[in-house]
């Protein structure tokens, strides 16, 4: 009998051991499929930007679909903000927003024309209009990072959150991950641009403090959750990256307050969108992010001229780590008229 129990135990003992050590295939994953298939056809991104802040805006864009990828489009950045159907947070939806299943249909319509969407919330700086505060810092004061009485600081969308207060993180992050989960997302736009209000000497955290290792580390806790945690790809506007005096560009488009320096302290598997309105004879933030080791995504915006002289010279650069070209909109095209803006129509077609 204990022969018989012990041959049945070492035949259930191989069976199973077997079982375990065969390898199960992992499961099937449609996005990860699709963002494969799709980096594969388009080595070159061409981007439009565009807000897209309620469902009727996106049901537009979706009809305009068609239009924008004869045109070449591949890429779509959306920028939501806070006007999204927050669940995490309902008290930061702005009084018209976007809701998910507006956010996930929009998704599916890019996808079957062969458009990558990637969401944006602007993130740190950009944190009120120009009369009021945005959400964030309307509902927690206590996240703002404070300017003081200087009158130079009166315009109110200069506004920031505190880098350093430890209550934001967890409430952006959650926002964050709606946003990627609403549009099925595998890269998410973090904004960053024209941060002015850093370093604060009103602030009892960031007082006396770097500007650039303040900026980086913002930045650089958004990569560990979007890259690390989330494992999706990030983007960032550029224009804190570059030092104002040494570029000769305008404050809007390069830092004058100190936060240049962050560009030495921070992931280089971030993609930069390098954002220049202006015509010039060169654009030095293109050599110098390249070299750096970023991937570069030039972007820009009108007149037509200043947008080709951009074009031209980002594709001057000859380097595989310029990824493609973006254009940005703002006001001066809506999402019905885009497939036939000059900017958008002439520039892109350099670039197919």
């Amino acid at each position: 009998m204990k022969k018989f129990i012990a041959l049945s135990l070492g035949i259930f003992a191989i069976a199973f051991g077997g079982c375990q050590s065969k390898k199960v295939p992992p499961p099937h994953d449609a996005k990860t499929d699709w963002i494969n298939s799709w980096r594969a056809a388009n080595p070159v991104w061409r981007g439009v930007h565009f807000i897209v802040q309620n469902d009727q805006q996106a049901v537009a864009l979706s009809g305009q679909l068609p239009k924008l990828a004869a045109l070449g489009v591949n890429v779509l950045v959306v920028e939501v903000d806070y006007r999204f159907d927050f669940q995490s947070h309902p008290e930061l939806r702005d009084e018209r927003f976007l809701t998910k299943a507006g956010a996930r249909s929009l998704a599916q319509s890019a996808r079957a024309h062969g458009i990558r969407l990637i969401p944006e919330l602007d993130c740190l700086g950009h944190q009120a209009g120009r009369t009021k505060a945005l959400p964030l810092l309307a509902k927690y004061p206590q996240f703002d990072e404070p300017t003081g009485p200087l009158p130079e600081n009166n315009r109110p969308y200069r506004r920031s959150w505190c880098p350093q207060n430890p209550d934001v993180n967890p409430v952006v992050f959650s926002l964050i991950d709606e946003l990627i989960d609403a549009f099925d997302a595998d890269a998410f736009h973090a904004g960053m641009d024209e941060v002015f209000v850093i370093a604060s000497q009103y602030c009892p955290r960031c007082r006396g403090g770097d500007p650039a290792k303040l900026f980086a580390q913002a930045v650089n806790d958004l990569h560990a959750h979007v890259v690390g945690t989330r494992k999706v790809e990030m983007l960032i506007w550029g224009d804190r990256l570059l030092d104002a005096k040494l570029t000769g560009y305008s404050q809007w488009e390069a830092a004058n307050n100190g936060t240049s320096a962050a560009i030495d302290l921070i992931p280089k598997d971030i993609i930069i969108c390098d954002w220049h309105y202006g015509k010039q004879a060169a654009y030095p933030s293109l050599p110098l992010l390249l070299e750096k080791g970023f991937r570069v995504w030039p972007s820009g915006w009108q007149p037509l001229e200043a947008a080709q002289a951009f074009s031209a010279s980002a594709r001057q650069q000859k380097n595989q780590h310029v990824v493609g070209y973006l254009c940005t909109t703002w006001s001066k095209a809506s999402v019905t008229n885009a497939a036939q803006w000059p900017p958008i129509v002439e520039v892109l077609r350099d670039w197919k």
